[in-house]
């Protein structure tokens, strides 16, 4: 597994960069390593529903920027919640994730 702060979104992909998220998810990928998140809601990168950080604590300022990437193997048998701003938000700018597995 690959998890953490990736401050990072193919939103701000730019084709004249060496380096893109969407490359590192590429590149991932290659790997067999597969973001958790994108594969249980069945979203592309860059149209995340759920943020998991809030630039300067403003919740007018949503980003998806935290990952977690788990082997094939483990995609059938791992589940992710992502914390909710109005639990957190006075604690952190970025939002929880909680990865279970199950056997």
């Amino acid at each position: 597994m690959v998890l953490g702060d990736f401050n990072s979104n193919t939103i701000w992909d730019k084709p004249d960069r060496w380096w893109s998220h969407s490359g590192v998810v590429d590149e991932l990928a290659e790997l067999d390593i597969h973001s958790v998140y994108h594969y249980l809601r069945g979203v592309n990168q860059g149209s995340e529903p759920e943020p998991t950080f809030f630039h300067q604590r403003n919740i007018n300022k949503p980003y998806h920027i935290d990952y977690v990437f788990a082997c094939t193997d483990l995609l059938s048998s791992i589940d992710i919640i992502i914390g909710k701003a109005s639990d957190w938000l006075e604690i952190s700018d970025h939002m929880p994730l909680l990865v279970t597995l199950s056997n």
